[in-house]
């Protein structure tokens, strides 16, 4: 069996632009292609915000599990989600409330236990909150956190990078 070759492209990141678009489709229930918008940037953050962008991907990636009926996927990924945005709470990060979605998670996780496999169906998705970042607030925020994608001063910065097609 031939081993296909991995292809890579090159395409701009603006931090910003992907949490605008990852609260945007996460509001409109499109938990897959939310998730997806953070995912790059957080695989180049080195810093203390990582894992904060990982409970945003985890708590996208829960509703994908709880949308499509996947106790077990869901379950293990409400708990995670929780357990990364934890030391954030209660917020402001990155110019992002982070209470309202962690508050959110708890409650998921203990209805859906609650409900168990069977009932999963029956799990009020619609129930999540509103989600929404002050692009504002997130240059002063990228400064605190030394975020990657930013200048010194907190500008947003266009970066350039190489990943996996």
């Amino acid at each position: 069996m031939q081993q296909r070759r991995k292809q890579f492209v090159r395409k701009v990141l603006v931090v910003p632009e992907a949490f605008e678009r990852y609260c945007a489709d996460f509001n409109a229930g499109r938990f897959y292609e939310a998730h997806e918008h953070l995912e790059e940037v957080w695989q180049f953050e080195r810093g203390p915000v990582r894992d904060f962008y990982k409970g945003l991907i985890q708590a996208a990636a829960a509703c994908v599990h709880l949308s499509r009926g996947g106790y077990p996927g869901a379950r293990r990924l409400l708990q995670t989600a929780g357990a990364y945005l934890a030391p954030y709470r209660p917020g402001p990060v990155m110019g992002m409330e982070v209470e309202p979605l962690a508050a959110w998670l708890t409650f998921a996780l203990e209805t859906l236990e609650t409900l168990g496999a069977a009932g999963i169906q029956r799990f009020p998705l619609d129930a999540r909150p509103v989600l929404a970042f002050d692009p504002a607030a997130q240059a002063a925020e990228a400064q605190r956190w030394k975020a990657w994608g930013f200048d010194e001063t907190g500008k947003a910065l266009r970066m350039e990078v190489t990943v996996a097609a």
